[in-house]
């Protein structure tokens, strides 16, 4: 019996081939979807007549979008009509290769050129900035007059712990339970626990599902800002709202929310504590390896994995998207190729010693106090006199409190052996007043990655360069978070490949213009002085609220 042989039409396989390219550069050269909405998520009109546009997202910071309209636009015209709208926010969704950026109006500017055009600039602050405005409470469950104990302190891992610290301030406030709401003579928003009527909800994450690194999320009346800021840093997390629209799929399997609803998520696309890429060359290929944590909760390695396997994903047709333990995207500087412009920052590792405290450790002064005390009785005793150690205890206290146990300092003799012999010694660590805490252990650990060694590298691709696609939801293979692969022509060894994660993308176009985005690889530092000084307060506001607390 012969056996059938399949034949391959090759003109049939190359026009699907052209029709697919074709479908995927007419997707990437459509305009972004731009919605405006009031503040109850009612649709105000889509923008069709923009001058320009511009969209920044920043990982865990808050990215600025602004657009430019002609000022007899309808939609410009509600927007300045401010006194008649029922609602003063205005809400914006841009969507663009499954991408959703949404954020809330900030600043609306008219202007007026030397020409007699009218412009109306808004300017929108990007959702995540709802971190900023989340308080985390001692204690979530009772009033804010009567916060026992006096810390919320909450130990598991990194995502979970996050996301549950966030959830439980989200009920406070979404439950009113201690609260007016802003319709008292609705039952229904007293005590109310129907998720599906809040304006934000926390996607679930079960704690055995979270292979982030463990973490100790602390508060007492920070932000949620301000608390995840270092745990994010240093898991290498990424935050994730995302508004829920109706027409869209499930928030998560079974999951319903209301329309316009914020729904959060922490999202791991670097891989960092499982298995990921650190570096390597286009020769001999990328180097796998994962990251311990040392016993001390300091100090961490990086362990190179023997014979890794290489992700499947990358061999199904059709399949969009990137494996953090082997990036499938490594842009390559050249003459002939798709990068447009490039900057690359190397920064070198600086302090190798770190030092914080302020206060003795917990018990030692107590245990000093007491110490005294007892002798000071002992020796009254002796003498036939009355007891005299609690008066000599609060004599020489000031000569005892806060000495013994006060600082602490940790040195990082792997970062000391690389730098060489001749190097900074030491940096203090904001954060902890206290040594021999959980602030002070939380402290170093962010003293260490503040001073770590950085890479930088600003890229502008052409669009659709060769398998670079920015977008999410199948429409893409990179976004926030992602590591990919650059190299740097007449920089080093030749061919190396730098892997670090996306920290910033800004999507700009204008009429002129079809949208384009410019990426961000590496560590992101404030260029604007003011937002630096803003950091810097955030940072010492922090520390005020601290004081004393552990």
């Amino acid at each position: 019996m012969n056996a059938t042989v399949e034949t391959i039409d090759f003109d049939q396989v190359f026009a699907d081939i052209t029709a697919r390219l074709k479908t995927d550069t007419e997707r990437r050269i459509r305009p972004p979807l731009v919605r405006i909405w009031d503040g109850n998520w009612a649709l105000r009109g889509e923008v069709h007549n923009e001058i320009s546009a511009k969209f920044s997202a920043i990982e865990n910071d808050t990215g600025i979008g602004t657009i430019e309209l002609p000022a007899h636009y309808y939609l410009a015209r509600w927007m300045t009509n401010h006194d008649a709208r029922s609602t003063d926010n205005i809400f914006i969704t841009v969507d663009k290769d499954g991408a959703r950026w949404s954020g809330m109006l900030d600043d609306l500017e008219q202007i007026k050129d030397e020409n007699g055009q009218r412009i109306v600039r808004a300017t929108f602050k990007h959702d995540i900035e709802h971190l900023r405005h989340i308080i985390a409470y001692s204690n979530p469950f009772l009033l804010p007059e009567v916060q026992f104990p006096k810390v919320f302190v909450c130990f598991g891992p990194a995502r979970w712990s996050l996301l549950l610290t966030l959830f439980l301030n989200l009920l406070r406030l979404e439950s009113h339970l201690w609260t007016l709401p802003d319709d008292p003579l609705d039952p229904r928003s007293w005590l109310n626990l129907d998720t599906t009527t809040w304006s934000q909800v926390v996607k679930p994450l079960a704690i055995l599902d979270d292979r982030s690194p463990f973490a100790i999320v602390h508060s007492r009346f920070k932000t949620m800002y301000e608390v995840s800021k270092s745990i994010v840093a240093d898991a290498q997390l990424t935050w994730e709202p995302r508004r829920w629209l109706d027409g869209d799929p499930e928030p998560w399997p079974g999951g319903r929310v209301r329309h316009g609803a914020l729904v959060w998520d922490l999202v791991d696309s670097s891989g960092w504590s499982t298995e990921t890429s650190f570096a390597g060359n286009l020769f001999d290929g990328l180097v796998r390896a994962v990251t311990r944590i040392a016993a001390d909760g300091f100090n961490q390695t990086v362990e190179e994995i023997r014979d890794p396997t290489f992700p499947e994903e990358y061999s199904r047709p059709g399949w969009k998207g990137t494996v953090p333990r082997a990036p499938g995207i490594i842009l390559r500087d050249g003459d002939r190729t798709g990068v447009v412009s490039t900057s690359f920052h190397w920064r070198p590792a600086t302090d190798v010693g770190f030092v914080t405290g302020g206060h003795s450790a917990p018990g030692v002064n107590e245990m000093l106090a007491a110490a005294v005390n007892l002798i000071g009785d002992l020796t009254s005793l002796a003498l036939l006199l009355p007891p005299l150690g609690g008066t000599a205890s609060e004599l020489l206290k000031p000569l005892f409190m806060d000495v013994f146990g006060a600082f602490m300092k940790h040195r990082d003799g792997a970062r000391a052996r690389k730098l060489g012999w001749s190097h900074y010694f030491e940096t203090w660590c904001d954060g902890a007043d206290r040594a021999y805490s959980l602030n002070a252990l939380i402290a170093l650990r962010t003293g260490r990655w503040r001073t770590r060694e950085q890479t930088t590298h600003t890229l502008k691709v052409a669009d659709g360069y060769e398998n670079l696609r920015i977008g999410q939801r199948g429409y893409g293979n990179a976004w926030l978070g992602t590591r990919i692969g650059t190299t740097v022509r007449d920089w080093g060894q030749a061919g190396r490949v730098y892997v670090d994660r996306i920290t910033e993308i800004v999507l700009a176009w204008d009429r002129d213009t079809t949208p384009t985005w410019d990426i961000t690889v590496g560590h992101r530092e404030p260029e604007d002085p003011l937002m630096k000084g803003l950091e810097m307060l955030d940072e010492l506001a922090g520390l005020a609220r601290d004081l004393g607390v552990l």
